[in-house]
């Protein structure tokens, strides 16, 4: 079993540096999917919404996905499409 609360910190983490370029409306999805517990569900909406719309997202936020992703045993693909769109 996995401590919960570290995969929610990691999860806000990432939304917060992708914060500027996220629509409110895509902000509350995520959060909420987050306090039902829904995190492989936030970590995919996360994902999809970033590799759509193209938007950038640096080193660290990859890594807080990837972590994520790793810890709630999800298949690599959901984050790797993202690897091209790291920025240093």
């Amino acid at each position: 079993m996995f401590d919960y609360k570290i995969v929610e910190n990691k999860l806000h983490q990432a939304i917060n540096i992708v914060k500027p370029q996220l629509s409110d409306t895509q902000i509350e999805f995520l959060v909420s999917d987050i306090q039902a517990g829904e995190w492989n569900l936030a970590l995919e909406t996360l994902c999809d919404i970033l590799i759509e719309e193209e938007i950038s997202i640096d080193l660290k936020g990859y890594e807080l996905l990837q972590e994520v992703g790793n810890i709630l045993n999800m298949e690599r693909e959901t984050w790797e499409m993202l690897k091209v769109q790291v920025t240093p």
